[in-house]
C-alpha cells in the first residue's frame, strides 16, 4: 500500500447519501469552503488486466502495463510528495489470464501497490459475478465506487458511492458512476437484482451533497460511462470540477473543458499514465494543466510490482504453456476488426461453436474476442487470452425472423465499433450501411438457401447472448436445444487439439454493399 493512501478518508454508501440529502432540505446553506492547495491527479482507465507490457498491433516493442506504469507513478510521487491523488476509472480487474484466473485478485494487489486511492466500478468488474465483486471490494485497501448501482430488493447501494479525503489541505469529494449498459455488456446473470440509476440524475444529487453538506473544495466524478456521456454529464450538472472517465477507451492527450468541468481520459491498457495538475484557491479551481505520459518501451519494470506479478505468473506457467495445436496464419482478433468486420479468427471461433453444437448456424459477439493469436504454435494461454470470459456454449431454436433481427442488431452501429457485431458461421449476409439501423440487412442465406423468416433454425451461440447480452433480446427466451456448460475457451482448445493445424480465411460471409 502506498504511503499516499494513509490519509483521513470517509467512504459513504448511497443509503447514507439519500438521508443526508433529505436533511439538506431543512438546513440552511453552509458557507463556501476556503481551502487552497495544489493537487496532482494521476489516472488510468480501461486497463483490462494488462499487468505486463505488451505489443499492440503494428508495434515493434512492448509498451504499457501496470508493471511499468508503476515506475512512472513512483517517479512523480517522489517529486511531488503527498499532494498526489491516484485514481482508476474502471474496467481494470478482468481481461488477461494472469488476472482472470485469479478472479481479479492479482490486479487488485497491484493496484494497491501502485497506490490507487479509488476505482470506479466498470461493467467488466461484474464479470466474475456479484459475490466475487463484493469479495474483491471488501479485501481491497481502496474503495470500489458506484453511486448509481442499487439493489432492487431493498434500495440500498451495492457498493460505496462516495470517498471524501483531504489532499494538500484541500477537501476532495469523489463519487463513482457505472454505465447503464452494464445490463448488456456483462453477462446478464451478473447483474440480477440490480438497478443502474441514470448517472446525470445521481450526479445532480451528489454535487449539492458534497458542496453543501460535506463542504468539499473539489468535486471529482470518477466515471465509467464513456466520453460522450461524460460531456453530457458535465453540461447537465454544474459544480463538477473534474471528470476522470473511462468505458469508451478515449485517449485525450490534453484535458478538455465543458463549461467549468475538466474532462480527462487515458485511453486503454495502461499505455499512458494520465496526469492533471490543479490549483485550488479559496475553494475554486483557478488553474489546471495536464498530459498523457506514455508508458513507453524505455520505461523499466517496477521492482515492487514485478515481484507481485512474478508470484502469480509462477502459478500460471504449467497450465498455460501447454501447446494444443498450430496456426498456419495469424489469427486476427484485433478489437477494431472483430467489432466491424469478418475476421479469420471470428470465423474459426464461430465454426468451432457450430460444429460442437451440431447447429445450422453460429453467432458470436465480436466483443467477446479479446486478442489475436500469432502464426505458429497455439497454447492454452493464448486461447484464454482470446476468449477470457466465462461464457459457455448454448444451442437455441430461433426463427428466421429473429435471426435477421440479430443480424440487424449486429450492424446497427456500423461503421462504428460495436461489441455486439457478430462473427458468423453457416450463413452469409449483406448489409447496406446507408440505410437506417434496423433496415440494413438486404440478403441472408443459410446453407446456400435464402433465409426463411418462418423456419426454426438451430443457432449455436454463447450463454451471454442467449440471455439477452449485448442487446440480443430477440434470443432471450428462445428454446434451449443444448446447453453444454462447457466454457468456450475449453471448446476452442479441444477443437484446435483435434484439428492439429488450422488456417481459417476471410470468406465473404459478411458483405458491405
Amino acid at each position: 500500500m502506498s504511503s499516499l493512501s494513509v490519509r483521513s478518508r470517509r467512504i459513504l454508501g448511497i443509503g447514507i447519501l439519500v438521508l443526508a440529502l433529505w436533511a439538506m432540505c431543512f438546513l440552511p446553506a453552509m458557507a463556501a469552503p476556503s481551502a487552497s492547495g495544489r493537487i496532482v491527479i494521476l489516472y488510468t482507465n480501461d486497463v483490462h488486466g494488462r499487468l505486463e507490457a505488451f505489443k499492440p498491433s503494428g508495434a515493434n516493442e512492448p509498451v504499457g502495463g501496470m508493471i511499468r506504469l508503476a515506475t512512472l507513478v513512483d517517479d512523480i510521487v517522489a517529486k511531488e510528495g503527498k499532494n498526489v491523488l491516484i485514481l482508476n476509472a474502471g474496467d481494470s480487474i478482468h481481461g488477461t489470464n494472469i488476472v482472470n484466473l485469479f478472479n481479479g485478485k492479482s490486479m487488485v494487489e497491484v493496484m494497491e501497490a501502485v497506490g490507487i486511492e479509488a476505482m470506479a466500478v466498470g461493467n467488466h468488474e461484474f464479470n466474475y459475478g456479484q459475490p466475487v465483486l463484493l469479495e474483491n471490494a471488501e479485501e481491497a485497501d481502496f474503495p470500489f465506487l458506484s453511486a448509481n448501482t442499487i439493489r432492487v430488493n431493498d434500495g440500498r447501494a451495492l457498493l460505496p458511492g462516495v470517498l471524501i479525503l483531504t489532499c494538500d489541505g484541500v477537501r476532495v469529494g469523489i463519487f463513482g458512476l457505472s454505465p447503464l449498459d452494464t445490463y448488456t455488456s456483462t453477462h446478464p446473470k451478473n447483474v440480477v437484482g440490480l438497478e443502474f440509476v441514470d448517472p446525470i440524475r445521481v450526479a445532480s444529487w451528489m454535487v449539492p451533497f458534497l458542496r453543501e453538506q460535506e463542504k468539499v473544495d473539489l468535486v471529482i466524478a470518477l466515471t465509467h460511462i464513456g466520453y460522450e456521456d461524460d460531456k453530457r454529464l458535465a453540461a447537465a450538472v454544474p459544480g463538477i470540477d473534474v471528470i476522470v472517465g473511462g468505458h469508451s477507451h478515449t485517449r485525450l492527450e490534453k484535458p478538455e473543458k465543458v463549461g467549468n468541468t475538466i474532462i480527462v481520459s487515458a485511453g486503454e491498457y495502461a499505455k499512458d499514465l494520465g496526469r492533471l495538475d490543479i490549483t485550488v484557491e479559496d475553494g475554486k479551481v483557478t488553474a489546471f494543466s495536464g498530459e498523457l505520459v506514455p508508458v513507453a518501451a524505455d520505461v523499466p519494470d517496477n521492482a515492487r510490482v514485478g515481484g507481485i506479478v512474478a508470484t502469480y505468473k509462477k502459478q500460471l506457467e504449467e497450465k498455460l504453456s501447454v501447446v494444443v495445436g498450430e496456426s498456419l496464419v495469424t489469427l486476427d482478433g484485433e478489437r477494431a476488426n472483430v467489432r466491424t468486420r469478418e475476421t479469420n479468427l471470428g470465423n474459426l471461433i464461430a465454426d468451432m461453436m457450430r460444429e460442437a453444437g451440431q447447429a445450422d448456424i453460429a453467432l458470436t459477439n465480436g466483443g467477446g474476442i479479446r486478442a489475436s493469436i500469432d502464426k505458429g504454435p497455439i497454447t492454452v494461454g493464448e486461447i484464454f487470452t482470446t476468449l477470457p470470459f466465462d461464457n459457455t456454449l448454448v444451442v437455441l431454436e430461433v426463427s428466421g425472423a429473429d435471426v435477421k433481427a440479430a443480424l440487424e442488431r449486429s450492424v446497427s452501429a456500423y461503421p462504428k465499433e460495436l461489441g455486439a457485431f457478430l462473427q458468423v458461421s453457416g450463413l452469409k449476409f449483406e448489409f447496406d450501411p446507408s440505410r437506417a439501423a434496423g433496415e440494413r440487412v438486404t440478403a441472408v442465406t443459410i446453407g446456400g438457401a435464402p433465409l426463411d423468416p418462418n423456419k426454426l433454425y438451430k443457432v449455436a451461440t454463447n450463454d451471454f447472448m442467449a440471455a439477452g447480452g449485448d442487446g440480443y433480446d430477440m434470443l432471450k427466451g428462445a428454446k434451449v436445444v443444448f446447453s453444454s456448460g462447457e466454457l468456450l475457451r475449453d471448446v476452442m482448445a479441444g477443437y484446435v487439439r483435434t484439428a492439429g493445424k488450422v488456417a481459417p480465411e476471410v470468406e465473404g460471409r459478411i458483405v458491405v454493399k
